[in-house]
């Protein structure tokens, strides 16, 4: 049986869930994107640093964040 909604899912399930949307909507352009390290790794959002320079960015763990947003869900 596969899962229909998100309230049906399993916290597994729902973490995913949460991923893949937020794998869509993170990606803003060169300012803020979301890919990984290299093949077979984890995702990640990477913002640009102040300077605005391709070479200095900051990388967020797109599942921590994930988990964190679930956890935050009713």
């Amino acid at each position: 049986m596969s899962v229909r909604t998100f309230a049906d899912a399993t916290l597994f399930q729902r973490v995913q869930m949460i991923e893949a949307a937020l794998e869509i909507v993170l990606n803003r352009g060169p300012e803020m994107s979301v890919e990984s390290f290299g093949n077979g790794e984890p995702m990640h959002v990477f913002v640009m640093n102040q300077s605005f320079s391709p070479f200095e960015r900051t990388a967020y763990d797109l599942h921590q964040i994930a988990r964190e947003l679930e956890a935050l869900l009713p």
